[in-house]
């Protein structure tokens, strides 16, 4: 089945639920996800699950969590290669939808990273797309494969890059698979703040105003270390351990509220404390409405 045309998926997925979303380490259990929600009140929209094809019980857990908190359950599979070079492995789709369909997922996030490689899930060795007009049609002929089998949009998301191949702008690579796959797209603000640091470019480029911010549906911050060694290079740390630099808070505002369908403003966090996480949370709930306002 293929989704349809742009318009179309974006009607399947931009009404309903919007708000703050939070996520935890999935691997450590419920604690902290609850210690959570204990704190802040009701103003978490959604959880986000990132977990992979095989975690039947995980996907249990979290998708009861979700209900019992009120909140709408999002999916962030781990190994979902939509842009490595093995085929894409028709057994761990069919799985991933499984565990949409348990989740009740509206859609599906996936880093435009390779995820795998001759079976193996990278986790914490990632590869990020080359930045290469090759990656476009490569990249979008993946994703549609993966739709059709999911049966669910797939919202794809510019991943970090501890290291670079390639230098086209990652919005305007984004915007041409996304208008070749028919797919959403997920920015997380942090990831394209370091790029452009560790690029030299400016933060903001002219070229910007020609993303497709129709079909952005969730934005994601995060905390990461730049660290700047002597032969001028920068390399990001990227492990969700720290609180969002005051640059990419501002960064958020200015670019998010283009975004008039975004639906989920997520914080990732593994390392933070439950007070820490919780306050960020809040601070993103409090945020969304006039990013709403503005995009309206």
């Amino acid at each position: 089945m293929t989704l349809g045309s742009g318009s179309s998926v974006l009607a399947s997925v931009a009404e309903g639920v919007r708000g703050a979303c939070y996520s935890c380490d999935a691997a450590q259990g419920l604690a902290m996800a609850e210690a959570v929600a204990d704190r802040v009140a009701g103003k978490a929209a959604f959880y986000s699950v990132g977990i992979m094809s095989h975690d039947v019980e995980r996907a249990a857990v979290f998708g009861e969590f979700c209900k019992r908190r009120g909140m709408r359950a999002l999916f962030h599979p781990i190994d979902l290669d939509v842009s490595g070079v093995d085929p894409l492995d028709h057994e761990i789709l069919r799985g991933l939808a499984d565990r949409a369909r348990e989740l009740d997922a509206p859609w599906l996030n996936a880093d435009l990273a390779m995820w795998c490689r001759d079976g193996e899930a990278l986790l914490e060795s990632l590869v990020p797309m080359p930045l290469v007009d090759e990656a476009v049609s490569w990249c979008a002929d993946r994703v549609k494969e993966a739709q059709d089998i999911l049966q669910r949009p797939l919202a794809i998301e510019n991943a970090p890059n501890p290291i670079i191949v390639g230098d086209r702008d990652i919005l305007e690579l984004m915007t041409r698979i996304a208008e070749e796959a028919d797919c959403l797209m997920t920015i997380d603000v942090g990831h394209l703040y370091g790029l452009r640091m560790q690029q030299r470019r400016p933060i903001h480029l002219p070229s910007d105003d020609d993303f497709a911010w129709d079909r952005v549906i969730e934005g994601h911050m995060s905390g990461s270390f730049l660290r700047k060694y002597p032969n001028d290079a920068i390399v990001v740390d990227d492990k969700h351990d720290w609180h969002v630099d005051p640059e990419v808070w501002k960064l958020a505002m200015e670019l998010l509220p283009r975004a008039k369908n975004l639906r989920a403003v997520i914080f990732e966090a593994e390392a933070l404390s439950a007070d820490e996480l919780a306050s960020c949370v809040v601070r993103f709930a409090d945020t969304f409405e006039p990013w709403q306002r503005r995009a309206a």
